[in-house]
């Protein structure tokens, strides 16, 4: 039998931002193919830059704690569910951050 991977999780959410950290959550896919959800993998990209895969081993909860930025940076985050199948697709319309405070409707980060 092929494994088909899960589809792309929710959008993720900040919770709170700081000069150095991000916390996020997102939505469980609606999708997870026909393997076991084993857990999530965050990317993150710095303005100008490429994807980096932020932790190597899934994280089991839909949630995260990004640290390790560097202030008044833009970043953008997005979410992969992973399975047996390996890593799905990965949640739409990326979200933009700047490492410092946040805004009410947690779309934009601002300084």
């Amino acid at each position: 039998m092929c494994l088909a991977p899960c589809g792309p999780p929710g959008q993720p959410v900040v919770d709170s931002v700081s000069s150095n950290s991000i916390t996020l959550h997102w939505d469980k896919p609606s999708d997870i193919g026909n393997g076991e959800l084993q857990g999530y993998i965050v990317e993150m990209k710095p303005t100008g830059g490429d994807w980096k895969v932020v932790n190597v081993d899934p994280v089991r909860e839909p949630k995260m704690v990004v640290q390790g930025l560097k202030e008044g940076r833009e970043y953008q985050f997005r979410v992969k569910a992973v399975s047996e199948a390996g890593p799905g697709a990965p949640s739409t319309a990326p979200i933009l951050v700047v490492a410092a405070g946040w805004s009410a409707d947690n779309s934009r980060v601002l300084d």
